[in-house]
């Protein structure tokens, strides 16, 4: 009896060791795989520009992220007491060891430190505390949402050496991040963090300064020029000095939380911020299905281009950012191959959270027969509520061999076009998004014009008197929301029902 157990226990150990040897040779997919990369971006809107990233060469020589330890950035005058001394006496230490990730449980671990690791690090000196104390204020006033505690999860603190601390800002976690009501935060959620009313504080210079600094010069065309496509929205760039003021702050204040002005994208064109859950079957990735989604190498590689390295695309002969001779001497850094692999395990890990309301079953029933009646089911298909394909914007013309190499619905929902035509981000279409989880999202159709089912479905949105609820430009009073005209003619009673069937999902 005591031999068998002792037998026992020796094999389930070496099946553990086993395991763990497995999973630590585990093949991880090359990130810059110059041929996967060539077939990763959808060609864009202007077929004559083609997008090409830094060749693999390049790549691999750049500097790469150190996984420091972070430590929670608290609402200023929110931190413990003695916060910051206990802090700058802190040491350098890495919250993981590549090297050591070996069970499915270290690498989504490892996986959720590099999905709130800073893509920019903000020096934490004389000058930054000084200013903390307006910083807080403005944060206040703005609503950064902030955790019962105090922590503002948007943001961490990272400590590089002794008494060194940096404010960590631009992680995945930023944009994918939400506080719901009872201060939860909920990791791979459509994100809250008002960037619109904060980037006018991060860049520092408010809409009252004469003139721009040499940092906005560069760092807004560097986010948003497209100097191939010829569109009203780009002749900000002839004159930004008077523009500043006149479109880009008052444009960026008009977004709401849960869409962001993204950076490849342009003024005026903002995009609806998603949520990582079933990412793992998605198709396309971007609103406009810039990326595709085949495995999990191109998750890989959508975390690389989109932490820095698309500024390093050429398009035609634009480059947004320049590229430096010496790769080792790049301002713009890479995660390693198995941070990346880390990152994108810990994605697919991400469970979405359990809707609080219990919606009437009535309803939900009598919705779902509704949202298959009225042919809701031919783009949001179930399982997944999305058939994954991609429908052209207002204005492009299908190339005939797109239908062969894309999934495309050959029909034209008449929203508005710009981030599909006129952005670096433009490839012509919008993706259908999945409808799974839309009760926890804040923002609906690709611009995050409505902010709510109800204004999705109230037919008022298509007058040109109409005052959108969600993102409206700033120079503009009202504005009619074209396009997704489905379901507009249901009753009230009908759309009540169809819209608790879909915050059913």
């Amino acid at each position: 009896m005591k031999t068998g157990f002792i037998i026992g226990i020796l094999i389930a150990a070496v099946a553990f060791a086993s395991y763990r040897v497995r999973l630590q040779a585990e093949e991880i997919p090359r990130t810059w795989d110059e041929e996967k990369l060539h077939t990763l971006h959808l060609p864009l809107a202007d077929s004559s520009i083609s997008v090409k990233t830094v060749s693999a060469d390049y790549y691999y020589k750049m500097p790469v992220y150190t996984p420091f330890r972070t430590y929670p950035f608290y609402l200023p005058g929110r931190e413990p007491k003695g916060y910051f001394e206990w802090l700058s006496k802190q040491e350098a230490s890495l919250v993981f060891e590549e090297n050591n990730l070996m069970t499915e449980e270290d690498w989504i671990k490892a996986g959720e430190a590099v999905f709130k690791l800073p893509a920019i690090e903000v020096p934490m000196d004389s000058n930054f505390f000084s200013s903390l104390t307006e910083l807080g204020k403005n944060w206040e006033r703005i609503g950064v949402p902030v955790l019962k505690d105090g922590t503002i999860p948007f943001f961490n603190i990272v400590v590089k050496e002794s008494g060194k601390s940096f404010l960590g800002i631009f992680s995945c976690a930023m944009c994918h991040t939400k506080v719901m009501d009872d201060g939860q935060a909920i990791l791979g959620a459509q994100g809250n963090y008002p960037f619109g009313q904060d980037l006018p504080i991060v860049l520092a210079y408010g809409p009252q300064s004469d003139s721009l600094p040499a940092f906005t010069k560069e760092l807004l065309p560097s986010l948003f020029l497209a100097p191939w496509i010829k569109h009203q929205s780009q002749q900000i760039w002839n004159d930004l000095e008077s523009e500043y003021n006149r479109t880009v702050i008052p444009d960026f204040k008009s977004v709401k939380p849960g869409v962001m002005h993204r950076h490849s994208a342009m003024i005026g064109f903002p995009t609806v911020i998603p949520d990582l859950f079933d990412l793992k079957d998605r198709k396309y990735f971007d609103r406009t299905g810039l990326l595709r989604n085949r495995d999990i190498g191109d998750v890989m590689r959508y975390a690389a281009l989109n932490q820095g390295l698309d500024f390093l695309n050429t398009y035609g002969d634009y480059t947004p950012r320049a590229i430096h001779p010496d790769p080792s001497q790049s301002r713009i850094k890479r995660y390693s191959d198995r941070q990346l692999y880390a990152l994108a395990r810990f994605i697919y890990a991400l469970k979405p959270p359990v809707n609080p309301t219990s919606p009437d079953r009535s309803l939900v029933v009598e919705g779902e027969k509704i949202f298959m009646r009225e042919g809701c089911s031919d783009c949001h298909t179930p399982p997944l509520y999305t058939s994954n394909r991609l429908t052209p914007a207002k204005g492009f013309k299908i190339p005939e061999y797109h239908f062969k190499e894309y999934d495309i619905y050959d029909e034209c929902l008449e929203t508005d076009p710009g981030l599909a035509l006129y952005t670096r981000r433009g490839t012509g279409y919008y993706k259908i998004p999945s409808l799974r989880h839309a009760w926890n999202r804040s923002a609906f159709l690709h611009g995050g014009y409505c902010a709510t089912l109800e204004e999705m479905f109230d037919k008022k949105r298509l007058s040109d008197d109409y005052i959108p609820q969600g993102y409206k430009p700033a120079n503009k009073e009202t504005m009619a929301i074209t396009g997704h005209q489905y379901g507009l003619d249901l009753n009230d009673q009908e759309k009540k029902m169809l819209i608790a069937f879909i915050r059913s999902l």
